[in-house]
């Protein structure tokens, strides 16, 4: 083999294991993109509700407004969350602060959970949520639910 066809492929080859695409390389994995406005049905207490997450991501970091309303437009649950994306996976605490539940303006918690996240044509995340924490008299037990990102909406 000629010494400027090994140069070559030497050249070659080391240019390949450098390549930022390479599988080896972490910083290659695909961060979900998350911002936007996400929805799905949850039911709290026998009430089927609409929870609706409209969220703004910095790299991992993800933060936005929570709200769980009815059809007619009661709103059950006022919320600020925040989390933390790792790959597919969002880790996520929903703070509900003082007047968060109209109907309980006393009460304030923190539900929470973990979050698997789905994009492509239609993207998804579904995951469970529970009570962190709470002083609220409402019965909110551990639940699965599943958001879908709403198109044209921060996409």
């Amino acid at each position: 083999m000629s010494t400027r066809l090994l140069a070559t492929l030497l050249c070659i080859v080391a240019a390949w294991g450098c390549n930022d695409s390479s599988p080896n390389n972490p910083a290659a994995v695909t961060q979900a993109t998350l911002t936007g406005r996400w929805t799905g049905d949850l039911i709290v207490q026998g009430v089927t509700g609409r929870m609706t997450w409209t969220l703004s991501q910095t790299g991992t970091s993800v933060t936005g407004p929570v709200t769980i309303g009815l059809p007619n437009g009661v709103v059950l649950l006022n919320g600020t969350l925040s989390g933390t994306l790792t790959g597919t996976s969002l880790d996520y605490t929903i703070a509900v602060a003082a007047s968060g539940v109209p109907d309980q303006p006393a009460c304030t918690g923190q539900l929470g959970g973990t979050m698997t996240v789905t994009t492509g044509t239609v993207s998804t995340m579904i995951g469970p949520i529970a009570v962190r924490s709470t002083n609220c008299s409402i019965q909110f037990p551990t639940s699965s639910f599943t958001l879908t990102k709403q198109s044209g909406i921060g996409s």
